[in-house]
């Protein structure tokens, strides 16, 4: 592989930053994020989170009664696969703020047992904040009026919805950890982290997926924020097709807004099973 790359550093050093080649480096940046498998989160089934969540539940095998959370339910695809891998082996709280989505949800997974519905959102804050989407149902529906123009999209439904924070919600609902925490909340997942201070300081939250892209360009929120705040209690990975890709340090070049899922594991779980979790 250093040969390979030292071949094509060589190959391409002759060219670089010349206007002529700039369309073929731009196709070669794009072929590069493809094969980091960013840009390909919005679909569970090719994005690895499959995978992903098979190895969440291999962390957990010697535990029962897991605690999930889906936040940013939708209508609730993402509820039933956690159903469908944890069967009877886990408590899923969903929540989907819209009501008119929320409706689709309870459609799709209201009458399993042991998932509860929650129609609200998680932040920072109990509120009450306006939630924009460009159609009912739709998973682009976000807190934030995205500017979706070079999309030939228009968000042009808006309701008021309740937001809570996530230590508040815990705290009524005598829920004391988390086992796995999914968010997918289009742009307010750092909001919904600073909401779990309490949970996150008190290690209380052992496995976290966020999604990250474009609608972070919308919240002005940048993956620097999320590794300074995780890095010092998970080990932090990029979800692949086949595995996980450890982030080992931060670097300018992970701020790349296209839609891509991260996965933090708890080094607490590592410290415990006194083995390392990153893949082979």
């Amino acid at each position: 592989m250093k040969i390979l790359n030292q071949v094509i550093k060589y190959a391409l050093s002759q060219h670089q930053g010349k206007q002529k080649y700039q369309p073929t480096f731009q196709y070669l940046y794009r072929m590069g994020l493809s094969g980091m498998n960013i840009g390909g989160g919005w679909d569970i089934d090719e994005s690895g989170e499959l995978a992903a969540l098979e190895q969440v539940r291999s962390l957990f095998s010697h535990k029962s009664d897991l605690v999930l959370f889906d936040v940013g339910a939708n209508k609730g695809d993402y509820s039933a696969l956690l159903k469908e891998l944890f069967q009877e082996n886990a408590i899923i709280h969903a929540f989907e703020p819209s009501k008119h989505t929320f409706e689709m949800l309870q459609e799709k997974v209201g009458k399993q047992a042991k998932v509860f519905l929650h129609q609200k959102a998680l932040g920072e804050s109990a509120a009450q904040l306006t939630l924009f989407y460009p159609e009912k149902g739709a998973g682009l529906a976000s807190l934030y009026d995205r500017k979706l123009d070079h999309f030939g999209i228009e968000t042009k439904e808006a309701e008021l919805v309740e937001v809570m924070s996530l230590n508040g919600f815990c705290q009524e609902n005598g829920i004391s950890e988390i086992d796995f925490l999914k968010l997918d909340v289009e742009g307010h997942e750092l909001a919904v982290l600073k909401g779990a201070k309490q949970m996150l300081e008190a290690g209380k939250i052992h496995v976290i997926q966020f999604e990250f892209g474009g609608c972070n360009i919308d919240s002005r929120t940048f993956f620097q924020d999320f590794y300074y705040l995780l890095s010092p209690s998970y080990h932090i990975y990029r979800i692949v097709k086949d595995g996980l890709f450890p982030i080992q340090e931060y670097s300018e070049d992970l701020e790349v807004f296209k839609t891509t899922n991260y996965l933090c594991i708890s080094k607490a779980i590592d410290a415990d099973k006194k083995r390392t979790i990153l893949p082979k």
